[in-house]
């Protein structure tokens, strides 16, 4: 074990720092706290640890890789780790280093330790030297503040990764301008690379990914978050009766879901499971990122649980290449991608229903811990007068019972007429150009 241990820490000082894209996402180091870094598969993660790495030696914390120890347990070589070999990897980095070196400042970064069993007590024991840094990463909620270990509560600080943001999108298609000074012709150019991101969705991997071999690539990815986060890490007995459930969650993206709805859907396909299977479905195919979700506005957690949840699979992408929807599915993409951005930006979202015929409102987006600020609508296409009608209706008896929510209309092109409220572009409410909608707003 010592001698591949050595193996894999000088495989990383000597193949010198990975070439990656950088990401907007933020990674806060908080002092005597391991670094957490969650999301779901193939989003990023581990090459949002080459930017850590690559942030901490350009700020001066460390010289060079060689003080770094870096591991990543999805190694084939490393899965079979015991409690007690986890205990070998500070001894063996420390057997490489120089004398000098030992009393500066190092970066551990361990991606998925949490597969190996026991590793809390693990990088508690590292962090407890005042000038060591641990970063671990994971693909499942378990690493977040409220999931872990007793041992690790109050000591972590975590940090969620989602899928490419536009801006994101755009810097991996090579795009470099500045968004918050388009020319008419940059802002066309940024229009069509809009298209290939609801085409191609939010997986870095697939940000430049030709089109032929998007749809095969993306069902890939759908079998293998299947396989690894539900049949293998969770023991699903019926794997059948799961994937299928999964592959009905996507069917149902940006669409109303409830427990008892898809329990009846799925008798009626064969499969005779209990209430609480599909409860626990649902779960954790939230905890392991696969979808997020939208419940009624409401203090009540009765009313809460007596309404339907809106679910948004965490790339649209995927979800229009696993399901074979016949309609035009850029109203739910479009949906998605706003419900993806708000979460980003760290707002809290919730769906309401107005007026006497209770139409939707499709997000209900407020700042944590303050009331509502804005009532949204997503619409792809605002030219159909009954579409248009229909929404500005709702817009209109929702703002009407909270005068103090901005009311606006979120769409993919401009209307051909003026309404009685804002329609914003989506590519404005993506780039932050939108005041009301902006990070941090």
């Amino acid at each position: 074990m010592d001698a591949l241990l050595k193996e894999r820490i000088l495989d990383f000082h000597q193949s010198g720092m990975p070439v990656y894209l950088k990401r907007d996402a933020k990674v806060t180091h908080v002092k005597d706290m391991v670094t957490t870094i969650v999301g779901g598969r193939k989003t990023g993660k581990t090459y949002l640890t080459y930017q850590v790495i690559d942030d901490f030696i350009k700020a001066g914390k460390i010289e060079s890789l060689n003080q770094v120890c870096y591991l990543h347990f999805d190694d084939e070589a490393l899965v079979a780790m015991t409690p007690s070999d986890l205990t070998r990897i500070d001894s063996v980095f420390l057997s490489l280093l120089k004398r000098t070196d030992i009393e500066r400042p190092l970066l551990f970064v361990f991606d998925e330790i949490h597969t190996v069993s026991g590793w809390e007590h693990f990088v508690l024991r590292l962090k407890k030297k005042p000038n060591w840094f641990v970063v671990v990463t994971g693909s499942t909620s378990d690493l977040e503040e409220d999931k872990v270990a007793k041992q690790l509560r109050g000591k972590t600080f975590t940090h969620r990764l989602y899928p490419l943001s536009f801006r994101e999108f755009l810097r991996f298609n090579g795009w470099a301008g500045q968004t918050d000074r388009l020319s008419s012709g940059g802002r066309a150019e940024v229009r069509g690379l809009l298209d290939g991101y609801l085409e191609k969705g939010g997986y870095p991997a697939l940000a430049v990914m030709e089109s032929a071999l998007l749809r095969q690539l993306l069902q890939n990815y759908f079998t293998s978050i299947v396989a690894s986060d539900f049949i293998l890490n969770r023991g699903i007995s019926s794997p059948l009766a799961c994937k299928t459930y999964l592959r009905n969650l996507l069917q149902k993206n940006a669409c109303p879901y409830t427990h008892k709805k898809e329990l009846n859907n799925l008798k009626s396909m064969g499969f005779n499971l209990a209430p609480k299977t599909i409860a626990e479905w649902f779960a954790w195919a939230e905890e392991s990122y696969f979808i997020g979700s939208a419940a009624i506005r409401s203090a009540s957690a009765k009313k809460i649980s007596q309404n339907y949840r809106k679910i948004y699979c965490c790339d649209w992408a995927m979800a229009n290449s696993v399901t074979g929807w016949p309609e035009n599915r850029v109203s739910r993409s479009l949906e998605t991608i706003v419900y993806w951005h708000l979460v980003r930006a760290g707002f809290q979202i919730a769906y309401d229903l107005a007026g006497p015929d209770r139409p939707e409102i499709d997000f209900v987006v407020s700042r944590p811990g303050e009331p509502p600020f804005a009532a949204i609508q997503v619409c792809a296409d605002l030219s159909d007068e009954s579409t248009a009608e229909r929404e500005m209706k709702a817009l209109a008896w929702y703002a009407k019972a909270n005068p103090k929510v901005h009311p606006c209309v979120i769409a993919l092109s401009p209307p051909a007429r003026k309404l009685p409220f804002p329609v914003i572009s989506v590519m404005d409410v993506l780039l932050e150009l939108d005041p009301i909608l902006a990070k941090g707003a």
